[in-house]
This record gives structure tokens, C-alpha cells and sequence, in this order.
């Protein structure tokens, strides 16, 4: 997309073996985190800076277990920092003219706008999980939360140990599942769960969608930070369309920056809208100390439904794929291609032999490079529907379908509209 990579760091995941201390006193719950003002959601997207260095600024810090230490300076007190888990996927449609069928997921209700903190918590809260990994010396304690009947449960990569394949979950009225981990995916910091014998009290969580949001709309966490579990906190969309590195250091787009307190501890959990929800799986913090500063980043749960539908699936990890470089219609991009006020993306380069290819897309014929101004390429103006402002409107419809999908894309090329359809492929994996 002609954007500048990411800072490289070390490790935003700093994963202590220590074994897992007592868990702390009750504690009154924190009140809410005032609502912060963010992006508007056209703004261009922004790296966020992560550095692996004590109290360094802009520093990322996975929110996966690790040993933290409260209370006064004269007596500590140490507890285990926890993650959350994450919620079900979307009916699956059913395939039509050859295109692959999505494993059948749970149909997402409609709901009405404007639930309060408290009713979303009682809707919710049989759903989500506490999660436990790995043995003593590596354990890591996180959330996560039920999507469907079948007993099917998000939570974040880096909460379950690699090469783990059973974890222990635990519900609100207190009884322990052993979960099946059905699959990792460290690109969108995914992992699936299935857990058996749901308890009768259990209602699977709705996923909904990042593209009703609006900068400024109430969201919700519940998480098990610092230990406490199942806490619950409020805030708003501070920005859309953020870009941040999954664990093994994959660009990531369309993230949604909140400011609701997110702490280590709730990774994996989920981040509902007003309307009970789930629009993301809280995954990062960016901090200088450590802990919550009102800067925390949710996977887009548009995102992860394909990729989770897959791994339940069949057990695969598969990320759709067009095969474009493009670059949004700024206005020195507009006026070089005598198209002064047109919106867009501008493809720039076509992967040869790529989804994009096949199907007929031109690129560029000059300025190619990331500091020239491309001239001549086709101009993307909707896909499948949806229109195209930026590469982040192009990314999110892409990777919100599933591999052998097709989509109809909307062009404009020498002046005149055409429609070409694009077969998605398999991106080769990060690492």
C-alpha cells in the first residue's frame, strides 16, 4: 500500500515465566475511563510506535500474562496479569455460483442501539471465559469468550502457549472446562477454543461489525486485567483504521484504538458496541509505564470471523487476497491524473499471475516508486459494494471474505466505469 513499515522492536509481548501468585484481594471496581477525542475515521491511517524498552514512549504492551505488582510502595502486593478470550462468528451464507460455502456460524441478532454498561454486562457475562495455559514456569492466564452453541471461543494467539492443544477455561458460576485448541493464527493474534458441556446459562455472544462505528461511539470491555476478573470498562472510539503488528510482527489493518482501560489481562477479551456486540478482541496496549494510559487496540472482529470460521472448519489458517499495491486518490495524485475531487484508490502495481491479474486489473504506467505520483493506473471505486476511499476500505472488505470468494470491483480506467470480478486467493503467511 506505499506505506512506511512499521518501528521494529524486539518484543511488544513480554511474557514472564514466573509461576502464577495468588489472586489479589476483591477490589471496587474502577470507574469508567472518560471519553477521549480521536481520529476521524478518513484520517490517514498511523503506525503506532512500539518499543521494547522500559517506560519508552510510545511503547506496545501485549496485554498476555505476565507478573505485575500493586499496592502500596511499601507493600506490594503481586498478582498474575490476565488476558481475555473472544466471541462467536456470523451466520455463514450459502455458496452460490461456485464459490466456497463458510462453516454455518451462529446468525448474528439484530439489537437495538443504546444499551447501558449494566444490561450489556448481565446479557453477556455467562460468555465470557477465563483462560488458562501452559505450566507454572510458562503459564499465561487470559479471556476469552463463547460465539456459538456448539461451545466454539476467541481469545488472542498469545494467550494460549504455542503447541498447547488443550487449555483450561473457566465459567462465571465457577465451573472448569478442559477446551481443545482448534488453532493459532499469530498474523490477527487468533486462537480458537471448543469447549464442551457449555453451562445451561451460557448465551453465545454476537459479533457485529468495525464498519458501523464512528469516532466517539460508546464501547465496551470486560476483561480479567491485573486478575480481577470479569471486569468490566467503558470509553469510545478514540480512532479508526489504525495499523499495529500482530506477535509476529504482521501488519494489521483497520484496528480499533479505544480508550476504554485496558490493561495486561485483557487480551483475548472482547470489545462490544452499544449494541452488545462484539467489534473487536482487545489485543494491545500503548503505553510508557507499563499499564493503561487510554490508548488500547482491538483486532477488528470483521477480520477474524473468516479466519475463525476456517479453523473451525477444517482447521486451517487461510487470509483472502486480491494482489494489489494502491495508493489512495490524494489531491497531488488527483491533479497529476487530471481527476481533480475524485476518490479512490489508485492501483499502482498488479502481483502477476495474482487474483488481481486474472482478473484484468491495470497498474500504474509511471511513478511507481513511493515517492513518485502514479499516473495511469485503474481507479478502485467500490468492492463487493462497499465504497473505496482508502486501502483500508479495500483491505477490510477483502479480508473480511473468505479465500475463493468473488467480488465484484467497480473501476474507473480511461475515463469509463467497468466491473471486474476478482477470485480471492491465499496470501502466503507472515512467517
Amino acid at each position: 500500500m506505499n506505506e512506511p513499515p512499521p518501528p521494529k522492536h524486539s518484543s511488544p509481548y513480554p511474557l514472564p515465566g514466573d509461576a502464577r501468585p495468588p489472586d489479589p484481594p476483591p477490589a471496587p471496581a474502577a470507574p469508567p475511563v472518560d471519553a477521549g477525542a480521536g481520529a476521524s475515521r478518513r484520517r490517514a491511517p498511523a503506525w503506532v510506535a512500539s518499543v521494547a524498552v522500559p517506560a519508552a514512549v510510545g511503547a506496545i504492551a501485549a496485554l498476555a500474562v505476565a507478573t505485575a505488582v500493586i499496592g502500596t510502595r511499601d507493600t506490594p502486593a503481586t498478582v498474575t496479569v490476565t488476558t481475555e478470550a473472544q466471541a462467536t462468528l456470523p451466520a455463514a451464507a450459502t455458496a452460490t455460483d461456485g464459490e466456497a460455502a463458510p462453516v454455518p456460524l451462529p446468525s448474528t441478532p439484530s439489537a437495538a442501539r443504546g444499551l447501558t454498561p449494566g444490561a450489556l454486562y448481565r446479557q453477556v457475562s455467562n460468555a465470557v471465559v477465563r483462560v488458562e495455559s501452559g505450566k507454572a514456569a510458562d503459564g499465561r492466564m487470559g479471556t476469552g469468550f463463547v460465539i456459538d452453541a456448539e461451545g466454539h471461543a476467541l481469545t488472542n494467539a498469545h494467550v494460549v502457549v504455542a503447541g498447547a492443544k488443550t487449555v483450561s477455561v473457566s465459567f462465571l458460576d465457577g465451573s472448569e472446562r478442559t477446551a481443545t485448541v482448534l488453532g493459532r493464527d499469530e498474523d490477527i493474534d487468533l486462537a480458537v477454543l471448543k469447549v464442551p458441556d457449555l453451562p445451561s446459562d451460557v448465551r453465545p455472544i454476537a459479533l457485529g461489525t468495525v464498519r458501523d462505528l464512528e469516532v466517539g461511539d460508546p464501547l465496551v470491555a470486560i476483561g480479567n486485567p491485573l486478575n480481577f476478573d470479569r471486569s468490566l470498562t467503558t470509553g469510545v472510539v478514540s480512532a479508526l483504521e489504525r495499523r499495529a503488528l500482530s506477535p509476529n510482527q504482521c501488519p494489521v489493518s483497520n484496528v480499533v484504538q479505544t480508550d476504554a482501560a485496558i490493561n495486561q489481562g485483557n487480551s483475548g477479551g472482547p470489545l462490544f458496541d452499544d449494541r452488545g456486540q462484539v467489534v473487536g478482541i482487545n489485543s494491545q496496549i500503548a503505553t510508557e509505564n507499563g499499564g493503561n494510559v487510554g490508548i488500547g487496540l482491538a483486532m477488528p472482529i470483521d477480520v477474524v470471523k473468516p479466519v475463525a470460521a476456517g479453523i473451525i472448519e477444517d482447521g486451517k489458517v487461510e487470509h483472502a487476497w486480491m494482489g494489489i499495491l494502491g495508493r489512495q486518490m490524494i489531491p497531488s495524485i488527483q491533479k497529476a491524473n487530471g481527476m481533480v475531487g475524485q476518490k479512490g484508490v489508485m492501483v499502482v502495481e498488479v502481483t502477476p499471475g495474482g487474483p488481481s491479474a486474472k482478473a484484468g486489473f491495470k497498474g500504474a504506467t509511471s511513478g511507481r516508486g513511493e515517492a513518485d505520483t502514479p499516473k495511469g493506473g485503474d481507479i478502485i471505486v467500490s468492492v463487493d459494494g462497499h465504497p473505496v476511499e482508502d486501502m483500508a476500505d479495500v483491505s477490510l472488505t477483502v479480508s473480511s471474505h473468505r479465500v475463493g470468494d468473488a467480488l465484484p470491483v467497480v473501476l474507473l480506467r480511461d475515463g469509463k466505469r467497468i466491473t471486474l470480478t476478482v477470485t480471492l486467493a491465499n496470501r502466503l503467511r507472515c512467517r
